[in-house]
């Protein structure tokens, strides 16, 4: 079976041969989903340094700044996504993600994020660990035929061996979160979701899986109720993260007995007024 599955692979090679899903370019027989070019701007996406821990993306884990104001402290991610530049690798890879149905985008990323989790995970918590995705709408699902998060979910299950659970569920209704203002995103989303099964993840580890945060509404509703689930902790994961850095910066600190008020002139140390010419 495996062979006739292998030669079914080349033909169709053959006849649709890959593309790059950045440039178009075709690809080589050793390229996965980016051509060489593409691939190596999608490496320095990852590579760019934090300004809050000074890590590379791919390694650090600092919360955005909408995500660190609401208390969040983890976040663990891949790149920092640009809205404004739709043609970077790093962007049109979450749009094959979620509307191509390539499986060979399901697995790169899966590596890469599975990567980054083992990374920001201590020995304790991936004895617990569990994946967990936030589910999409049932008018997106409707739309593009799938869940781009289960089916990531089993990928990264696959390469790092945790277990999912698709407990987490999202009621009907609500409108699309790409067109609205923060305040209204975290309005549409309350009391959107609910856990079906709660002793899967009551004591556990949750790793929460979404593709991007940019309010931050979607993953703080999920975090609210998996926590009230039983989760022992829950740490979000995304491909990419939108909007600045959240960046603690510290208070000034006074010296003592030194007075920072501004003195106002008396009558022996005010200047004479300058004369009009």
């Amino acid at each position: 079976m495996g062979r006739v599955t292998s030669a079914i692979s080349r033909l169709l090679s053959l006849v649709y041969p890959s593309k790059c899903v950045c440039c178009g370019e075709l690809l080589d027989k050793d390229d996965e989903v980016f051509c060489r070019t593409c691939y190596d701007r999608y490496e320095n996406a990852k590579q760019e340094i934090c300004s809050r821990c000074l890590q590379p993306r791919c390694r650090c884990t600092c919360p955005s700044f909408s995500l660190g104001k609401a208390g969040l402290r983890r976040l663990v991610k891949l790149y920092k996504y640009q809205p404004s530049e739709g043609d970077l690798p790093e962007n049109r890879i979450l749009f094959a993600l979620k509307q191509r149905h390539l499986q060979s985008v399901f697995n790169f990323i899966a590596r890469d994020l599975a990567e980054a989790i083992e990374d920001a995970l201590t020995p304790k918590e991936k004895a617990t660990a569990i994946l967990v995705p936030c589910p999409r709408s049932d008018r997106a699902k409707a739309k593009n035929g799938y869940d781009h998060m289960e089916r990531l979910s089993v990928a990264i299950s696959r390469e790092i061996d945790f277990p999912v659970s698709l407990s987490l569920r999202r009621a009907r209704g609500g409108r699309m979160q790409k067109k609205l203002s923060a305040e209204e995103r975290r309005t549409n989303v309350e009391n959107r979701f609910f856990v079906t099964q709660p002793e899967d993840l009551a004591g556990k580890t949750v790793l929460l899986l979404d593709d991007l945060t940019t309010s931050g509404a979607t993953l703080l509703e999920c975090r609210r109720v998996v926590k009230a689930a039983g989760a022992a902790r829950v740490i979000p994961c995304v491909i990419a993260v939108s909007g600045r850095d959240f960046v603690i910066r510290p208070r000034k600190t006074r010296k003592k007995g030194k007075s920072y008020k501004k003195k106002r002139p008396t009558a022996g140390t005010q200047s004479a007024p300058r004369p009009i010419r």
